[in-house]
């Protein structure tokens, strides 16, 4: 449990790096620790969530080939990632 909640503030730490920076700065560095991210989410069999970051770096790859051009899909894939992260942290709750 210890690892899943470390690999969860790792991709988190990323999410806000990129946020912070601005989407529009995306390099080749933040595509490498997205594809390390990657292959931990399917190392802990999380298969959804690393197809959803393997799209961001399909997106991120054709962003940085085209020279910048649009980032509206870019914007688009870590918007996925940001609101399947969060979902993750939020408390299981029982109904009544």
């Amino acid at each position: 449990m210890e690892e899943l909640y470390s690999f969860t503030e790792k991709l988190t730490e990323w999410q806000e790096r990129l946020l912070l920076k601005g989407i529009h700065k995306l390099d080749r560095q933040d595509l490498q620790e997205l594809k390390r991210l990657e292959e931990l989410a399917t190392e802990y069999d999380m298969s959804f969530l690393a197809s959803l970051i393997e799209d961001l770096q399909v997106e991120g790859n054709r962003y940085l080939q085209e020279v910048k051009a649009d980032a509206e899909l870019l914007t688009q894939q870590y918007l996925y990632v940001v609101q399947y992260v969060n979902m993750m942290k939020k408390p299981m709750t029982r109904s009544s």
